[in-house]
């Protein structure tokens, strides 16, 4: 079970054929978005992480190296570079170990995906180096989760080398007969940097002062933007997977539900409030906001049968209009309590050792932001998460009785 193993259903589930829409964008899809926490803050970095001609990547002739993204045609395919000038060391071997004995899992919900995290990925990427640099940076990343100071730093810094060249492997090109295990292996690689940017943002974050700390919404957007731009690709590459291989990522067992369901409750206040603010303000954002509500509904729904959170939780910030995330950078209300009942699903998550406290930190910082009359909004995600606003008085207008 992938973290975002819900991309087929997605697809299936959405009546309006707003996928046809993504395949457009992707057409003129933009380089990566840059993440600051490892694209600036680390300068030694920079330029291997950039798609440009200077990254350490050499394409072989069935895979020409590419600084222009733009694919030339209306149905692009995602590549990973077949050849990446890489050493491979002991330190190298300490984490592919780590990696099929232990991290792994952290990919993983059921027995049968875990067998595949644990064998035929690692197989997958002794044909594609991208994939296995993506291996060893979650790898290091987990070793530096429960490493010391001292050591944690030489993982992260390992951790840092290797993500740089698994993203600058990662292209989106206009090759459809690139070979279906091309397509797995760049699914398997979106997966993974997925969870490496959550958990490398967060245990980073530990060893800074509060003067260094960035802020907790701006680091997320720019996760959010770098997981969007990942599931876009992911989407593309999926198209092109009919192996029943990785079956088990895109079909996962339905688990019976473990909670009440309150989300409806949820979204009907959400969409009440929507067309109130409408009737207010004639700028009011009503139909972006209604899909960023919609989607939301899904992903909540989900949650409350069982679901497994690495599922569907990231398929939210692709559903997403892009306007409505230019609303949450600007900080706008309304977006930021939408965004305060997405933290419930990143609650979820925070068993898993690189999601963490993001969602009670990103939920804190909301209603830190919002003025009394707005955290009457957010009462529900406060009840379900169990987060303290120490500042704040919020009136809890959906009581839950969920335990979580």
């Amino acid at each position: 079970m992938s973290p975002l193993t819900q991309v087929s259903q997605y697809k299936e589930q959405s009546s309006a054929c707003v996928h046809c829409l993504d395949r457009n964008m992707l057409s003129q899809y933009p380089p990566r978005p840059l993440l600051t926490r490892l694209d600036s803050k680390h300068g030694s970095f920079a330029s291997s992480t950039s798609m440009s001609s200077s990254s350490p990547i050499t394409m072989t002739e069935s895979s020409p190296s590419r600084s222009n993204l733009q694919p030339q045609h209306d149905h692009p395919t995602t590549c990973l570079s077949t050849h990446i000038e890489e050493t491979f060391d002991l330190k190298d071997l300490e984490l592919m170990m780590h990696w099929c004995t232990t991290t792994y899992k952290s990919m993983a919900g059921d027995p049968a995906s875990e067998q595949i995290w644990q064998t035929t990925i690692p197989q997958l990427s002794l044909r594609y180096p991208a994939l296995r640099q993506g291996i060893l940076a979650l790898s290091a990343l987990h070793l530096a989760s429960t490493s010391t100071s001292s050591q944690r730093w030489r993982y992260l810094d390992t951790a840092r080398l290797h993500q740089a060249q698994a993203l600058a492997g990662l292209r989106i090109e206009s090759d459809e007969g690139a070979p279906e295990a091309e397509s797995q292996a760049t699914f398997a690689l979106c997966c993974i940097m997925i969870v490496f940017t959550f958990g490398f943002c967060q245990i980073d974050s530990e060893n800074d002062s509060d003067e260094e700390r960035p802020d907790v919404l701006d680091e997320f957007f720019e996760v959010f933007q770098l997981t969007r731009w990942l599931v876009s690709i992911m989407v593309t590459s999926k198209e092109h997977i009919t192996a029943d291989e990785l079956n088990p990522l895109f079909h996962p067992e339905d688990p019976p539900p473990t909670m009440p369901n309150m989300s409806r409750l949820v979204i009907l206040s959400l969409q009440r409030q929507n067309d109130m603010e409408a009737i207010q303000d004639a700028t009011h954002e009503t139909d972006v906001y209604d899909s960023a509500i919609e989607h939301l509904s899904q992903a909540l729904e989900q949650l409350m049968k069982g679901g497994e959170p690495k599922v569907f939780s990231f398929c939210w910030s692709f559903r997403i209009p892009a306007e409505f995330l230019e609303l949450l950078e600007a900080r706008r209300p309304f977006a930021l309590v939408v965004l305060a009942h997405y933290t419930v699903i990143l609650h979820h998550l925070r068993g898993s050792w690189w999601m963490g406290d993001w969602g009670n930190m990103i939920l804190q910082e909301i209603g830190d932001l919002l003025d009394p009359e707005w955290r009457e909004l957010i009462g529900w995600p406060i009840d379900a998460t169990g987060c303290f606003l120490p500042r704040t008085e919020v009136q809890v207008r959906v009581i839950s009785p969920l335990g979580f």
